[in-house]
């Protein structure tokens, strides 16, 4: 009996690194594999919006040069024009709710 437990932890050892390598080697494929997709998932999501905001972009310079246009070119009229209410953080938080 005392022979038969002395080769059992002796045995215990070699399964217990073989699980291990196991597991390694199992997270490593799951890890890879979740990283694979998503880089893919990422790859065609860029390359969608990409060619949803590229064909979109035109229209939209197109309108930034009609509104330029019609303000001659002089952007800091347009800053101004576009500022709702100069806020200064000195005025207090009453200033920030009324704009």
């Amino acid at each position: 009996m005392k022979g038969e437990a002395g080769s059992m932890q002796r045995h215990e050892k070699p399964k217990q690194e073989g699980h291990t390598w196991g597991s390694m080697r199992r997270t490593a494929f799951i890890l890879g594999s979740g990283l694979l997709l998503l880089v893919a998932f990422w790859n065609s999501a860029t390359w969608h919006l990409q060619r949803f905001w590229g064909a979109s972009g035109y229209f939209w310079q197109a309108q930034w040069e009609r509104l330029l246009s019609t303000f001659e070119g002089k952007e800091w009229t347009l800053y101004i024009i576009g500022w709702p209410e100069p806020v200064s953080p000195w005025d207090g938080p009453e200033s920030l709710e009324t704009s």
